[in-house]
């Protein structure tokens, strides 16, 4: 055999050997769920989040004024609080 024979066999198997291990990569990527699960189980948590901030808005927002008024010492009257 010639020396470039040997060298075309040579770059014939890297590359086979090459594309095994890509393929093999991306069967391990697409088998392993561990990283994906946390990936969703974060979201989820998120949105649960986002959903009991939206329902409690109204309440949360009378509750951080009612502790910001009794931090600064002001209070802003309302129009309840005119009427009464």
């Amino acid at each position: 055999m010639s020396k470039l024979d040997q060298m075309i066999i040579s770059a014939k198997t890297k590359t086979t050997l090459a594309i095994e291990k890509a393929k093999q990569s991306v069967k391990d990527f697409y088998t392993g769920e561990q990283g994906v699960s946390n990936v969703v189980a974060t979201i989820i948590i998120l949105l649960i989040v986002v959903l009991i901030i939206g329902v409690f808005w109204n309440r949360l927002s009378e509750w951080l004024n009612g502790i910001m008024d009794t931090i600064f010492g002001t209070e802003v009257k309302t129009k309840s609080d005119k009427e009464l």
